[in-house]
């Protein structure tokens, strides 16, 4: 007799697969590379400032080879999935400033959440408006009455993207079916004239003096909390939709803007983050949270069911310590011919790949489904048992003074109730309210960085003993979230700059995370503390820039005695080792894109990594002031004519240039004058090494040399930074050549 159906075992709702052929290529590259490396530095001598270059190069090298050595890949099954008995899911997307992040493009993403393929009454979208800017409360609105024609229209008729903005700019194939289709055409006017009539709204509102007038840039950081349930009724909740059941009903949407005073700290995103935790406790509770940027729009319906897929995959080795899932950032606008490498490719197509192998990827920022109570600070396994165990006292000074949060710490979702008070929200959205707890140090999104992922995902979650897991698509798979890259390079300079500047503070701080080696495990730690380094490419970039070339310049040589061909061949490996990886994430060879990394490793280390350096020396010795600059990348689209061509847009950049444009120009002088010495003399000595390095450099810093000299648009470099850098190069060259 067949067993009975409750007693069958549980379907397996995902699978993961290590794969050995990349991984077996991985580690004989590698094992070759440190031969050859290491007999190259070997020639060095012990008082050679480039054999400290070159060690700092091969430490480097080293931690980032702990992601390439298992790396796998993740498939999951969300028809298995059972939707009566789906959690609670709250969606939160963090906003700052709508001059930057313009109205409708936030909610666009705010719409795309709340249209996802998961049960209405099981879903809630938080938006929190740093700002407190009128015009994205009115935004929200309108984007709510909006949400009603469109959340039902995506579920009738199936459709694949749930972001009106890139549907309505698309065709009928985003449809997924139905049994429908005599009605759509009638149905997609109706809805793509809301669609108009509410852009045309939110860009009117833009335009309002008398909202210009409400909101200014004072208020930016000085201005009162306010929480808003925005439905059809007051009062009203995800049941709002007329006694249809959860699958059915309208997800909730909320509006958060957290008090903020200059005298008082606001954290930047991770604060924003923890109020929108507080308040989400006090509503609906959902024990998973999904983050997104306010420009990271759902690309797919399907990302929060593949998410639940490992979080309810009761069959896994880790499934009661898995803390997040986290997809990859992918971009609607990333250029074929990426100049700037805003891909990341290096980051989400191969080495959050290999950490998956390992413990998990770094949290990312943006596209996570984590565990409510591992954010909390919650051991695994422990879930809210920890919580309901502790004293009332001890969760007061972890947690805060609000009745209500402390009751949804030993409360599930389903018994909290939906009329929570407005003066309840603001409360625990105050800037006082974290006064004497434990949120940003051990409750929450962590304060101690800028980089309030990477440190949270570290030092909250991994070294707590959670683990996460990295659900990328299938090539044939459409990406789960898309977002927007700078198309300007002095944006995404200043970017790089305030990512490495905060992972290079948290490597030389106590966290490092080369010190919790023993509580995570050695590779995984070495993945994380790879990027806590990364900013110290400046140092041998710097020295490979600048010292070979000025033994060229006086007719020397800078690399040991018959030593050229070691360095040549640990420079081929190199270079092989990394175009293999680009091949396989692109799936053909692709030698465009390994040029173009090639070129942007080398500006990024003299400009961003190179200042994040300075940054956080002047803040180690107490002269950085505040070292990190956690400044806003715009959202504001352009048409981004010269990225997409292929051509650097220097229009904007500062002074964060000038070294590597001083670098180009020296590189270039050297080669044309050490060239002209030794056709002049007839000397040729053995400089081979010199030649091809200068060579090389001249091809990487070509569109320097370009936007100085060559073109005469206004995207060139700005006059004032060529003219100082013809300064600063002349200067070394009479100095030390």
């Amino acid at each position: 007799m067949a067993a009975p159906l409750q007693d069958a075992a549980p379907l397996q709702l995902h699978t993961v697969e290590v794969d050995q052929p990349l991984a077996a290529v991985n580690r004989l590259l590698a094992g070759l590379h440190l031969a050859l490396a290491a007999t190259a530095i070997a020639h060095r001598g012990a008082h050679d400032i480039m054999l400290v270059a070159d060690l700092v190069l091969l430490f480097l090298w080293a931690l980032s080879q702990a992601p390439m050595w298992r790396p796998v890949s993740r498939a999951a099954f969300p028809g298995r999935l059972s939707r009566p008995a789906l959690p609670a899911v709250d969606v939160m997307v963090a906003t700052a400033d709508p001059d930057k992040e313009p109205a409708v493009k936030v909610m666009n993403t705010v719409i795309s959440a709340m249209a996802l393929d998961y049960p209405g009454g099981q879903l809630t979208v938080y938006l929190s408006d740093d700002a407190g800017s009128p015009l994205i409360l009115l935004a929200a609105r309108k984007a709510y009455a909006f949400a009603r024609a469109w959340v039902p229209f995506c579920r009738k008729y199936r459709v694949q993207c749930p972001c009106p903005h890139k549907f309505f700019a698309g065709n009928d194939d985003q449809l997924g079916g139905g049994d429908h289709h005599d009605e759509l055409a009638d149905d997609r006017i109706r809805v793509k004239n809301m669609y108009d009539r509410f852009k045309e709204d939110v860009e009117e509102a833009m335009n309002d003096a008398a909202l210009s007038q409400i909101w200014t840039k004072a208020a930016h950081q000085d201005h009162d909390g306010y929480v808003e349930i925005i439905a059809d009724k007051p009062g009203g909740s995800n049941s709002d939709s007329g006694g249809l059941d959860d699958d059915d009903a309208m997800p909730l949407l909320v509006y958060i803007s957290r008090e903020k005073r200059p005298a008082w700290p606001h954290h930047f995103k991770a604060g924003a983050l923890n109020a929108l935790l507080r308040v989400s406790s006090l509503m609906s509770n959902a024990p998973y949270v999904l983050v997104l940027d306010c420009d990271m729009y759902c690309n797919t319906r399907s990302s929060v069911l593949e998410a639940m897929c490992f979080h309810l995959d009761r069959r896994g080795r880790h499934a009661d310590d898995l803390a997040f899932v986290q997809f990859p950032q992918m971009f609607h606008n990333v250029s074929g011919n990426d100049i700037y490498a805003n891909e990341l490719r290096s980051i989400f197509s191969t080495r959050w790949k290999g950490l998956d192998g390992l413990r998990g990827p770094i949290l990312s920022g943006t596209g996570f489904c984590v565990k409510r109570d591992a954010v909390y600070g919650a051991q695994p396994a422990s879930s809210q048992d920890q919580f309901s165990s502790m004293e009332v006292g001890e969760l007061k000074a972890r947690f805060g003074h609000s009745n209500g949060h402390l009751a949804s710490l030993r409360r599930s979702w389903s018994t909290i109730a939906r009329d929570v008070l407005p003066e309840d929200a603001t409360f625990v959205a105050s800037c006082a309210y974290e006064t004497g707890t434990k949120w940003g140090e051990e409750v929450g999104f962590l304060y101690q960085s800028v980089v309030e992922d990477y440190f949270t995902g570290y030092r909250q979650l991994y070294c707590r003993g959670w683990t996460s897991v990295y659900c990328y698509p299938a090539p044939s798979r459409p990406a789960p979230f898309l977002g927007s890259v700078p198309t300007n390079l002095n944006d995404v300079l200043v970017q790089n700059k305030r990512w490495m500047s905060g992972m290079l503070a948290v490597g030389l701080s106590k966290y490092c995370p080369l010190g919790s080696a023993l509580a995570v495990s050695l590779p995984h730690s070495m993945g994380f503390a790879y990027y806590a380094f990364m900013a110290l490419y400046a140092f041998p970039v710097l020295c490979y820039a600048t010292l070979p070339q000025l033994h060229f310049f006086r007719g020397g040589t800078s690399f040991p005695e018959d030593s050229s061909l070691w360095f040549a061949a640990a420079f081929a490996s190199s270079s092989l080792q990394h175009l293999i990886e680009v091949s396989v994430a692109k799936r053909r060879l692709a030698a465009r894109t390994w040029w173009n990394e090639q070129r942007f490793w080398a500006l990024n280390a003299v400009t961003g990594q190179l200042f994040a350096c300075l940054a956080v020396a002047l803040d180690l010795v107490g002269a950085g002031g505040r070292a990190v600059d956690f400044g806003l990348t715009s959202k504001v689209s352009d048409n981004g004519g010269l990225y997409r061509d292929g051509v650097f847009d220097f229009s904007g950049c500062t002074t964060v240039l000038l070294p590597a444009t001083t670098l180009c120009l020296l590189n270039n002088a050297a080669l044309v004058g050490g060239v002209w010495k030794k056709v002049t003399s007839g000397g040729w000595s053995d400089v081979s090494g010199e030649l091809f390095l200068l060579c090389y450099a001249a091809g990487l810093s070509y569109p320097l040399l370009q936007g100085m000299f060559l073109r005469r648009d206004p995207a060139r470099v700005p006059a004032w930074i060529t003219s100082l850098s013809v300064l600063m190069a002349a200067t070394l060259l009479f100095l030390f050549g």
